[in-house]
């Protein structure tokens, strides 16, 4: 018995290392998969929360179909053959080779056939979100096809690990690697090559998939940017759009922008935060007004990343702090809209990579001018800082006589839009406001304190140079424009997702 014992012993060892080697090669081709399921699903989010504008509707619908193509990958992936499932991640694979120039020229070309957007372009993002995570989610259920039932929870429960571990893996690199479209590409490239050697142990299609990730990397740079110009010439309706800088932060896609007789444009997500004809104008209103007629004291620059206010108040203050939460953003305003070099040199300038409302909760600070520069509230982090609460917070911070200034996204009109229930906070906030609608700015300012040490008249006086009709409204006045108009709140921030849908449908004519 014992030389029986012995005499198997060899083979047992054998076949133990076989069964060792076959899971470890399984639970790395998983671990790839979530990899590149993870990094797919990122960069889906980014461009087509870009190309179809990223409001939190947006955002939900992309996440979603993801989420979807994921469920019907795991439901493909005990029914395909072997064949099948291998014909699916190879054309998975190819169609993140060809991105994003591949969504982008699909979205760009439908757009110049109808001479503007429609529904269509819809479609082309559920395609390409279902391919972010469709084809690497098969495969966990097609390796487990074959187990027992005995062994099908264990080995359930390895492979679904490595899936998860792979995910994150993947999602990090996609969110740290953003500020290097090419890098991030490439690793990503790199990732898939070897899925493809290891769930797919042919070495032609190996060398294949290595030859056309070299290609893809190679022309990555040129290929994006050519397509990202050809999204900004037929669906931005930009002639001779040309882009500058395009890089994906952890919060939102930045864009830097040049265009034939529109000059030099910051996007975020797809949506025109400023462009440099306006930018005087807004910052007229915005800071110079309010620095001019406030005491030399401290100001506050809560969002701004473009740094161009900076000059402004620095001139009129005797320090000034600007929170941004972006360093992207804060990076191209620096290379393109406010040299960094004159900025270095003022001494009583701080800058700060934070979160506005983390910033004021966690500061006893206070400032005579608070100046709130930020995007529309069309995702749920935006709104918090247009809400009423922020605004009390803000208050909280001033000095007795200071003034909190905010740019208004449009002028005040129906009490259901973003200006009208932005100016509502305020009045709950504050004891006065006063707001001017610009027709040379085409918005709305407002500006609010406990006591304002100007009025009306003064601000009549400081009209930007060139001002076509300058709009003033405040007490009863202003009350009556804003009537009905509901404060944003913590507990109530419909207008972001009601708008949110309601300019998805307007844009594709749904």
């Amino acid at each position: 018995m014992a030389a029986e014992t012995r005499s198997r012993a060899p083979w047992a060892r054998a076949a133990a290392a076989r069964i060792s080697s076959e899971a470890g090669r399984r639970a790395l081709v998983l671990a790839l998969a979530g990899l590149c399921f993870g990094k797919a699903q990122v960069a889906a989010i980014r461009e087509l929360g870009s190309l179809l504008y990223g409001e939190e509707v947006v955002l939900w619908l992309i996440s979603s179909v993801a989420l979807a193509g994921a469920a019907l990958g795991y439901r493909l992936g005990g029914a395909l053959s072997r064949a099948a499932l291998g014909r699916l991640l190879i054309a998975g694979v190819l169609v993140q080779f060809a991105s994003p120039a591949l969504v982008r020229l699909a979205v760009a070309g439908l757009c110049a056939l109808r001479g503007g957007t429609g529904p269509e372009l819809l479609g082309v993002a559920v395609l390409a979100a279902a391919a972010a995570s469709l084809p690497f989610c098969a495969l966990l259920p097609a390796y487990l096809d074959g187990d027992a039932a005995a062994d099908r929870v264990a080995a359930l429960r390895v492979a679904y690990t490595a899936e998860l571990i792979g995910f994150a893996a993947g999602s990090g690199a996609g969110l740290a690697l953003g500020a290097s479209p090419t890098l991030s590409f490439a690793v990503h490239a790199l990732a898939l090559v070897a899925l493809l050697g290891l769930a797919l142990p042919l070495r032609r299609v190996a060398l294949l998939g290595l030859a056309l990730a070299a290609a893809a990397i190679l022309t990555h740079q040129p290929l994006g940017t050519w397509s990202l110009e050809q999204v900004y010439i037929h669906k931005h309706r930009l002639p001779g759009a040309r882009v500058r800088w395009s890089v994906d932060s952890s919060y939102q896609r930045v864009e830097v922008v040049d265009a034939p007789g529109r000059g030099r444009m910051l996007y975020l997500d797809g949506l025109r935060d400023l462009d440099s004809r306006s930018l005087a104008t807004l910052n007229h209103y915005l800071a110079r007004v309010p620095a001019r007629l406030l005491p030399h004291g401290e100001a506050l620059l809560l969002g701004n990343g473009t740094l161009s206010l900076v000059p402004e108040l620095a001139a009129r203050s005797r320090a000034v702090t600007t929170v941004e939460i972006d360093p992207a953003v804060v990076d191209a305003g620096a290379r393109f809209f406010t040299p960094g070099a004159p900025l270095d040199r003022l001494g009583h300038w701080r800058l700060r990579i934070a979160d506005g409302k983390a910033f004021l909760a966690g500061s006893e600070r206070r400032f005579d001018l608070i100046v709130v520069d930020l995007p529309s509230p069309l995702t749920l982090g935006e709104a918090y800082l247009h809400t009423e609460e922020f605004y009390r917070l803000c208050r909280a911070r001033l000095r007795p006589g200071g003034a909190l200034a905010v740019q208004l996204s449009g002028d005040l009109g129906s009490p259901r839009r973003t200006p009208a229930r932005v100016v509502a906070g305020l009045r709950r906030a504050f004891p006065e406001v006063i707001v001017v609608e610009s027709a040379l700015a085409d918005r709305s300012f407002a500006y609010a304190g406990d006591a304002l040490p100007f009025g009306a008249d003064e601000l009549r006086a400081s009209a930007a140079p060139g001002e076509r009709e300058l709009r003033i409204f405040e007490g009863a006045a202003l009350a009556g424009r804003v009537e009905g108009a509901a404060p944003l709140a913590l507990d109530d921030l419909d207008l972001v997702l009601r708008r949110g849908l309601e300019r998805l449908a307007d844009r594709h004519g749904l």
